[in-house]
């Protein structure tokens, strides 16, 4: 029997609160607090670590320091990303072949790709947290792989990249202004450029409110050729309404996903 979003999203926030209540918690002790499987309990393990709340050691799962200090900001900010990841991945079709960047938005289109024929090519390496459809292959780039991001850079991933053509592109952002999209890492620039360069149809850039208006050091792309922005209610409205006045672009603000 097949177990709703909703459900789940409501026992992953309860085995979060265990884990904050007692800064560690063995899967042993997580399992006799819920009635699923181990295979289950280790995906919403993975779902945590995977937006940086806790570390997977010995058995069971720590609470990280940082979580501790900025828990339910972080918890917030991920209702507008997994928003924006639900949208994108309703652009997505079936036998697409498709990047995605190292924006964590955009990685979590992978929860959301459902009973279709994909196959995403991707320099993040948190993909490997995650548990795709059995219908979903996710290829890497390979290259060297930075940290803390998990992201893959260098000659072997835009190598990589240039030997493929994608029909859609999901590309997230440090920053995005009305000059357009930047990013923090000049080692990413050329990646995101490649993917964008390397795609024969859609181009979608993700961008939550929290980096809307800020600008980075290396801008990798301008409106221009980019199809869709998706955003959320939240983004600042000057910054959105130029963006709209001044380019082609198909504009998309999300509501948070409930609690």
């Amino acid at each position: 029997m097949k177990v709703s979003k909703a459900l789940v999203d409501k026992r992953r926030e309860e085995v979060m609160k265990l884990i904050q209540e007692n800064n560690f918690m063995t899967v042993e002790d997580l399992l006799k607090q819920f009635d699923v499987s181990p295979a289950t309990l280790r995906r919403d393990l993975q779902y945590w670590e995977s937006l940086g709340a806790i570390e997977r050691n010995y058995g069971g799962a720590a609470l990280l320091q940082a979580f501790v200090e900025e828990d339910e900001e972080t918890y917030q900010r991920s209702r507008y990303m997994k928003a924006i990841a639900k949208r994108a991945a309703m652009f997505i079709d079936d036998g697409d072949v498709v990047f995605i960047n190292s924006s964590m938005t955009a990685v979590m289109i992978i929860d959301y790709l459902k009973y279709k024929h994909v196959t995403i090519i991707t320099n993040n390496a948190k993909a490997i947290n995650y548990n795709p459809d059995e219908n979903v292959t996710v290829l890497f780039t390979g290259g060297e792989l930075r940290f803390p991001k998990k992201s893959m850079t260098g000659d072997l991933a835009v190598q990589t990249i240039n030997s493929i053509t994608a029909n859609k592109c999901f590309i997230g952002c440090s920053g995005l202004t009305s000059e357009g999209i930047s990013t923090a890492n000049v080692k990413e620039t050329l990646v995101n450029k490649t993917m964008l360069q390397r795609t024969k149809g859609k181009k979608f850039v993700l961008c939550d409110h929290t980096k809307v208006g800020l600008n980075f050091a290396f801008r990798y792309a301008t409106f221009d050729g980019i199809d869709y922005l998706i955003t959320d209610v939240d983004a600042d409205k000057d910054v959105i309404s130029y963006i709209s006045r001044h380019n082609k672009i198909n504009i998309i603000k999300e509501e948070p996903l409930q609690k």
